[in-house]
């Protein structure tokens, strides 16, 4: 173990953030249904490039689709397939099938969806939705992607439409993003508390939609630049519809100098972080790099409100446990989160491999510690190209 750090690399990044793939795969599967939306603003992320392929053609004209490890790109794939009649195949990386999938199994059969998780694969048999129930009863509690894929297929339905959200509504305002979104784009909606009606043969009344830059990978640029350097992202949006596009707010709670001004966001080192105590229950994919930011603070500091964090890429609680077993931080897990006691002076390590468990958010979080200056390898860096391929270019290290 050395005690001293060696020269610290400072990050001096100027630039833009890709489009978030959020809003792009949402735009994506309304585009599907009026190919005259023009989407402006991209991303070569991988989650956004399967939804782009299984897009290609009309659905009506293939039947096996590749969704990678998103799962947003499979569950609103699933809804989308599953409009037309025919035999359909969702294929995706392993931990993406293994990822709890019953409220989405049990909303297809309401819509009179046959479907079926074998070999790996999700088989979708159907002749179209139906309407077998008055009310469908949609799960919230695994996740609000299932009640998002139901509103961004309700374009075009030859009946009425009327569901019913049930459950913890984990993650609700990715749900309320999809919302506002169509609505934006002209579908009409009566609510009344958690039931949802739409009537039939909703279409758009834009021509094109402007996707924001990605919040969560901004995070990850301002978050390196709070421990180590300066960061102006020059696309940043203030009023945000994202749920990751809190984290200004959080940094500066932290004690992060930050500003924004004509749509540039800059933060600058802080050499005195504060703990914090944070809900991330709407925000889960802030963890690894907040729980890594806290690490450096001096204090204990309390992330919790997001047990769905057992149920992300890796389990994201255990994921950061083990990277901070490598560096000595002592940590409290707990069911939802984590309590972490913040080292301001860490000792310096050397030698350290960390696997991010095929986690892109994972290798984010372990790349600040090597931006601390601790010698750190992290294996399979390409992970990030799940939803920032940009990164280690943009962040100006070697994983």
């Amino acid at each position: 173990m050395n005690n001293q750090f060696p020269e610290i690399f400072q990050i001096d990044f100027q630039g833009e953030i890709p489009a978030s793939k959020s809003i792009l795969n949402r735009a994506l599967i309304v585009r599907s249904y009026f190919p005259v939306l023009d989407i402006i603003g991209d991303s070569q992320c991988d989650d956004v490039l399967h939804m782009k392929n299984a897009l290609q053609v009309s659905i009506r004209d293939r039947n096996r689709f590749s969704c990678g490890e998103g799962g947003t790109t499979f569950r609103f794939l699933a809804l989308r397939a599953a409009r037309y009649s025919g035999v359909h195949t969702l294929e995706g990386a392993q931990r993406l099938i293994e990822r709890p999938s019953a409220g989405l199994l049990a909303l297809l059969s309401q819509l009179g969806v046959q479907c079926q998780f074998k070999g790996g694969q999700l088989f979708i048999v159907g002749s179209g939705w139906k309407k077998l129930v008055p009310v469908l009863k949609v799960e919230t509690s695994e996740s609000s992607q299932y009640a998002s894929a139901l509103l961004l297929n309700a374009w075009l339905l030859d009946f009425d439409l009327e569901f019913e959200l049930i459950g913890t509504k984990v993650s609700e305002s990715y749900f309320i993003l999809t919302l506002e979104m169509v609505q934006k784009l002209g579908m009409r909606i009566q609510i009344k508390g958690n039931r949802y009606y739409i009537p039939a043969g909703q279409r758009i009344n834009k021509l094109s939609w402007q996707a924001e830059l990605d919040m969560s990978s901004a995070f990850s640029m301002a978050a390196a630049g709070a421990l180590g350097g300066q960061v102006s992202i020059t696309n940043f949006v203030s009023n945000s519809e994202q749920p990751d596009g809190l984290f200004p707010e959080i940094l500066k709670k932290m004690n992060v100098e930050l500003s924004v001004q004509d749509q540039v966001l800059k933060v600058k080192q802080s050499l005195n972080l504060k703990p914090i105590d944070q809900n991330l229950f709407q925000t889960p994919d802030l963890f690894p790099v907040l729980a890594v930011l806290c690490s450096w603070a001096e204090g204990t500091s309390r992330l919790w409100g997001a047990p769905q964090l057992a149920y992300k890429e890796s389990n994201r609680i255990q994921s950061v446990a083990r990277l901070f077993d490598l560096f000595d931080i002592k940590y409290e897990i707990l069911p939802d989160g984590m309590i972490i006691h913040g080292q301001k002076d860490q000792k310096s390590k050397t030698g350290i491999f960390f696997d991010p468990d095929h986690d892109h958010r994972m290798a984010m979080a372990a790349s600040l510690m090597k931006l601390k200056g601790h010698n750190i390898h992290i294996e399979n860096p390409e992970v990030i190209s799940k939803s920032f391929p940009e990164y280690w270019g943009y962040i100006g290290l070697q994983p």
